[in-house]
């Protein structure tokens, strides 16, 4: 297989540790796995041969050919490269608009990016038809839950003939670790700081907060399991008090936080008198999208999730009343990746 990775950040460079790592293994089982491209917004590296992972840092960094994704694509189809995979590990929009060229270009698709399947319902429908077309893979486990077997696991309930019901869940590994923070008494504004510290929200923590991310999550269950809404059409709750300034230099923004400790304090204390917690949930319901604060006790599957969990509780005419639950770590670094892997594995 020869992969073309967009996005070495984080996520993309762990993916090609895993991919170095591994390869003896793959070897054994008759898989051969060669990176023929690395590309970031600014340039490209690209070796028919493969590229030597053990320095392509370096390579990457001397690389002097421009970005250009529909050059590569045309030097891909012409150049007939054998079961080519686009692997995207970035979150860009842009990106995600080249799926269909890629399809077009006899590539599969892994991707961590939410962004295509979270776009308008017609290019959700366009992608799957062109790849039907093309006979293309185009998977992407890891746009809800990181590496936890969330999008597989729908698939299969409504592939066999169940139907969604109801649906709840903590889409967010960095909100549930904030929340779980404020119910251990811990400041709000000190529960963002240390979110911050440990790298577990976006470097502009409203990124998080404002709910769009878990939004976006909520929108790709919620078409995977049939419905059809476009982004604008979830419910985002604001979590903050309607006086408080959410806008300004992400510095200003963070100087303002101690503002409202006492506003979350008064609510998370009259919770724990009434044994109940505060979680950031998308809910679906009625074929309609939520996300915001809900109050739950201890009879709830989510109550217990916290400290950077996720949790999905799939209610369905088969798993009703007591629903389908997938818990675990649904963020990082480390999981993402090996999602990321896994489908790879998976189209191969």
């Amino acid at each position: 297989m020869n992969i073309f990775l967009v996005g070495p950040g984080a996520v993309g460079t762990k993916l090609l540790d895993i991919l170095h790592s591994r390869q003896g293994e793959l070897l054994s089982h008759n898989l051969y796995i060669k990176v023929c491209g690395i590309i970031n917004s600014t340039r490209m590296l690209i070796n028919s041969q493969g590229i030597d992972l053990d320095r392509w840092e370096l390579g990457f960094e001397q690389a002097s050919q421009p970005s250009d994704i529909p050059t590569l694509l045309s030097q891909v189809k012409q150049e007939k490269f054998k079961n080519s995979v686009l692997v995207d590990c970035s979150s860009s929009q842009e990106i995600a608009k080249t799926y269909t060229a890629a399809f077009k270009a006899d590539m599969h698709v892994v991707t961590a990016n939410k962004k295509a399947n979270s776009d308008q319902t017609n290019y959700y429908r366009k992608l799957r038809h062109i790849a039907h077309i093309h006979r293309r893979r185009f998977l992407y486990e890891t746009n809800v839950g990181a590496g936890l077997p969330i999008i597989d696991t729908l698939k299969n309930l409504v592939s066999s003939g169940d139907k969604l019901k109801h649906f709840c869940g903590i889409l967010s590994g960095s909100l549930s670790f904030i929340f779980g923070l404020l119910e251990e008494g811990i400041p709000f504004s000190r529960a963002i700081h240390i979110a911050r510290e440990k790298k577990f929200t976006e470097p502009d923590p409203r990124d998080d907060l404002s709910g769009l991310d878990v939004a976006r999550k909520l929108l790709i269950l919620y078409r995977e399991a049939g419905g059809y809404a476009e982004l604008n059409q979830i419910n985002i709750e604001n979590i903050f008090p309607s006086d408080f300034n959410m806008g300004g230099k992400i510095e200003s923004f963070m100087q303002n936080l101690p503002q409202i400790d006492a506003y979350f304090a008064e609510k998370v204390q009259l919770l724990k008198t009434q044994g109940k917690v505060m979680r950031l949930v998308g809910e679906i319901s009625e074929n309609k999208c939520r996300v915001g604060i809900a109050e739950i006790d201890k009879t709830h599957p989510l109550y217990a999730i916290k400290g950077g969990e996720n949790a999905f509780a799939f209610e369905t005419q088969r798993y009703s009343p007591i629903p389908l639950v997938v818990r675990g770590y649904g963020a990082g670094v480390d999981v993402t990746a090996a999602g990321v892997f896994s489908d790879i594995l998976r189209t191969a």
